[in-house]
């Protein structure tokens, strides 16, 4: 199987299912919210040498995930809806035994239901509405440089990679071009848009008026840098307990906009306001819950709806 039919088949039964599950497919999922609805035990924790698995139904026993909860958000995310598509495309048995499993092998050589799997989590984490209406909200056609792919890549949760692969096969971006930017490392970009080159924060979203009105799915230790010249000098701000305006900023001037930091967890939908000193003009985002600790069971058996061929059951 080649990647073009590979995409079809995935693309397909990740609108199928994002249908089934009523999930809007122009804007961020959470794919934990998902799982939940999925009849599949999902668990997460520490696996040094393992990336994922997947296990199907059987005879008195339910379907299961297992993930490595030591690595990064977006990655747990990705390797989440990777193993989902095992389950809703009814493979067999499948895990990878090492962080990078298929770093070895060219892309070609990849098992077909890997090639599906892969295929299936860009789908349904990227389908083409949300790539589209995100990059509209960041006053952009296609991406036209690294930096574009790095904001795309918070907006949607997903990873840096993983983006720039999805963007590619949708032809936004040049092969030779995604070549050239896949060696740009994420930590240089967030350098760049911090101006902190010694310890920039672990994520940096350069934020203007396009994106006012935006849902952010934040984390903690993120940098949201507001460029809004029209807020003029000293605005004010409300907002959730997570979150403090730095009262030196980096990256913008006095008069420029202002910069926060995610320093909290944030339990529910919050807005993040920012407005002038005369009170004429403002600027507001929502932000999203920051993510929970994916250690131990994250989704149990009992649930609304059976997913995938495997599991013998359908909405």
């Amino acid at each position: 199987m080649n990647w073009l039919t590979a995409h079809r088949v995935a693309g397909i039964a990740a609108a199928n299912l994002r249908r089934r599950l009523d999930l809007p497919d122009d804007r961020y999922v959470d794919v934990f919210a998902a799982l939940r609805r999925c009849g599949l035990m999902v668990a997460g924790q520490e696996m040094p040498n393992l990336f994922g698995m997947y296990f199907p139904a059987g005879p008195n026993r339910h379907g299961g995930i297992f993930l490595n909860s030591t690595m990064g958000e977006a990655t747990i995310r990705h390797t989440a809806a990777h193993e989902l598509g095992h389950a809703e495309l009814g493979h067999g048995r499948c895990l990878a035994e090492c962080l990078d499993p298929l770093s070895g092998t060219a892309p070609q050589q990849w098992p077909d239901e890997e090639k599906q799997a892969e295929a299936f989590a860009a789908w349904f984490l990227m389908p083409i509405r949300a790539v589209k209406a995100t990059l509209i909200r960041l006053g952009l056609d296609v991406p036209r440089e690294a930096m574009d792919v790095y904001q795309l890549s918070l907006h949607l949760a997903t990873s840096y990679r993983g983006t720039l692969r999805h963007v590619q096969h949708l032809r936004m971006v040049t092969p030779d071009a995604a070549r050239g930017w896949a060696a740009v490392q994420p930590a240089r970009l967030r350098a760049l848009l911090s101006c902190q080159d010694g310890q920039p924060p672990a994520r940096v979203w350069d934020l203007t008026g396009l994106t006012e009105g935006s849902y952010l799915p934040v984390e903690q230790g993120d940098r949201l840098i507001v460029r809004a010249p029209w807020l003029g000098d000293d605005p004010e701000f409300t907002g959730p307990d997570g979150v403090t305006m730095l009262a030196d900023p980096h990256a913008v001037a006095p008069g420029e906009g202002v910069e926060f930091d995610v320093t909290g967890y944030i339990d529910s939908e919050s807005m993040l306001t920012v407005t002038s000193r005369d009170r004429k003009e403002t600027w507001s985002v929502t932000l999203m819950p920051t993510p929970d600790d994916h250690r131990g069971l994250i989704a149990s058996a009992r649930a609304q709806i059976l997913i995938g061929p495997m599991s013998g059951a359908r909405r």
